[in-house]
């Protein structure tokens, strides 16, 4: 990320600023309740809001350890970061995202938990006969994506429409650049726009009555994986590592699996990552 594009995401989100559980049992035990009130602060894409959600609640029913969390776009999380640093977990929706933060030594530690794909949502029904991601550059079709320079989701399906071929054409159809991906969807369910790219786990929100999910074929979707990161000034380090682990376990799979992040993650890839490891 060059200089540019920091002091850019900086400026559009920090108007934004002030607005992680359960160990796996498999191999190990679960911690024992804190004997401190710990509660840890998770700057998290906005995507995967539903499933952390339930995880939270869940980790802190078993272990006594608070999650609150700051939900929005990936780049805009990375700028909140940066400037106050303050915070235990990241949680973007991208690699790119927290290898730059890794980059900043603003994280220390990571794992891959959970992959996002890539999906079109149109109007229920499918009124616009919207088959395949090139029918997106028909004349007069309002089409949503995320920012791309601040949203992983944006980022994803800008390559997406490079993949196919149709960036350049598609970029007059382009009528809205949401801040993330609840955004897009939302503005294809209210009938604002007639086609969205997000990720598969944000289709799996709404009802056949609210949106109609496509397709978007192998050669050219985005499996985005989803890392977790402890920040390199958290107050609660341990607690925070303590969290990752439950993220990567078994149980964890099973919620995310049920939140509609279909693409499963090889255990090889759930292993920690430390500064000088793969980025």
């Amino acid at each position: 990320m060059t200089a540019g594009r920091v002091i850019g995401i900086t400026a559009v989100c920090l108007a934004a600023v002030g607005g992680l559980l359960w160990v796996a049992r498999a191999g190990r035990q679960a911690p024992a309740p804190a004997e401190r009130p710990v509660t840890l602060m998770v700057h998290a894409g906005a995507g995967i809001r539903p499933a952390l959600d339930e995880l939270g609640a869940r980790y802190t029913a078993e272990t006594g350890v608070k999650i609150e969390y700051n939900y929005k776009g990936s780049g805009c999380l990375l700028a909140d970061i940066c400037a106050s640093r303050k915070g235990d977990a990241y949680i973007p929706g991208e690699l790119y995202y927290i290898e730059q933060a890794v980059q900043r030594d603003l994280v220390s530690e990571y794992r891959v938990v959970a992959n996002l794909t890539t999906v079109l949502v149109v109007q229920p029904g499918n009124p616009k006969g919207i088959e395949d991601i090139r029918d997106l550059t028909r004349p007069g079709m309002r089409v949503g994506i995320g920012e791309p320079e601040m949203v992983a989701v944006g980022r994803a399906a800008r390559e997406v429409l490079t993949r196919a071929g149709v960036w350049d054409k598609m970029k007059r159809n382009i009528v809205m650049e949401g801040q993330n991906v609840s955004e897009v969807g939302n503005a294809v369910k209210l009938g604002h726009i007639d086609a969205g790219i997000v990720w598969d786990a944000t289709a799996a929100l709404y009802s056949p009555r609210e949106l109609t999910t496509v397709e978007v074929p192998e050669k050219w979707r985005v499996v985005s994986p989803v890392p977790v990161g402890v920040l390199s000034f958290s107050r609660f380090p341990e607690e925070s590592k303590q969290f990752l682990a439950f993220l990567a376990s078994d149980e964890a799979e099973q919620v995310f699996k049920k939140h509609g992040f279909a693409t499963p993650v090889p255990e090889a890839q759930k292993k920690p990552v430390t500064k000088g490891e793969g980025v």
